[in-house]
């Protein structure tokens, strides 16, 4: 296989990739957008984590939403807890890694917020922490997973919100992360503008 055509597969299998995402869990990502529209109705913030490329999907997802994505609106509150690294270090040394997540959210979050978690494996001891940190703490959870939702499929109840990725590839799954991050975006601009109600 030469460059060229070792490009084009990667390509193809991540709209390949997209389109499935779509088809299986489009009415899903509108649910989450709902779900995000009635937090900021309800005065309400998010908060976001996640390891890794995870960890850029929860950054990028919260300066999409306290500054804009497409339109012109008000801050949206969402905190990034990746981003804070003398938190992460002091939680990791002080307690362990499981927990650098889960003391953040358990001092910050309400029960009018909610956890938004990117995972492509499901099975990180932190991210599964955070969900049970967030569940303690009254806060709902919308974990974008791939694979087969590894062990937070299980630890979500009905109050919370699965966006699986049909794939098995982690760069395939972190691609259809971006998309739904953009889609909900864009849902909750036309949301905050008027232009739509979700």
């Amino acid at each position: 296989m030469n460059p060229e055509q070792r490009i084009r597969q990667h390509f193809e299998n991540s709209a390949a990739t997209a389109l499935e995402t779509q088809d299986k869990i489009g009415l899903q990502v509108v649910d989450a957008a709902r779900r995000i529209a009635a937090v900021y109705d309800n005065g309400g913030k998010l908060l976001l984590c996640g390891n890794g490329g995870s960890a850029s999907d929860a950054l990028h997802f919260s300066a999409e939403l306290l500054c804009r994505y497409e339109k012109e609106r008000q801050p949206l509150a969402a905190i990034a807890l990746p981003a804070d690294t003398a938190t992460l270090t002091a939680a990791g040394n002080d307690y362990n890694f499981t927990q650098v997540f889960a003391r953040q959210i358990s001092a910050l979050g309400k029960p009018n917020d909610a956890l938004i978690v990117f995972t492509t494996s499901g099975q990180s001891p932190n991210i599964l922490e955070a969900a049970r940190a967030a569940t303690t703490a009254g806060l709902s959870v919308i974990a974008l997973t791939g694979r087969d939702g590894g062990a937070l499929a299980g630890l979500l109840d009905t109050n919370d919100l699965e966006l699986r990725v049909p794939s098995d590839s982690t760069a395939r799954i972190q691609e259809a992360h971006a998309i739904i991050i953009h889609c909900i975006c864009d849902l909750i601009d036309l949301h905050m503008t008027g232009e739509l109600k979700l």
